[in-house]
């Protein structure tokens, strides 16, 4: 189960940033879906990620710092919280 969160945690940034550098290639309508995808499919593993790492936490006491870091990791690499900050600080 940690390797899966970690592997969540760790492919969230690379799906936001193909999102964002992929999409330039395409016309105005394919890019807007590449970026929009890559958004969605970022949100969705750094959720997983961090519901993984919930019940990690809870269910391993034993493993408890690995989970954490995966907590860590899936709340710094959040595409919510990183547009939430562009939006605020823009």
């Amino acid at each position: 189960m940690f390797w899966v969160a970690l592997a969540c945690a760790v492919l969230t940034p690379v799906l936001l940033l193909g999102g964002f550098l992929t999409g330039n290639g395409f016309a105005p309508q394919g890019a807007m879906a590449v970026l929009l995808t890559g958004i969605v499919l970022s949100v969705v593993t750094s959720l997983v990620a961090f519901v993984m790492g919930i019940a990690g936490t809870v269910a391993f006491p034993a493993l408890r710092g690995r989970y954490v870091l995966v907590l860590v990791l899936a709340i710094v690499f959040s595409p919510l919280l990183w547009l939430l900050l562009f939006a605020l600080f823009t």
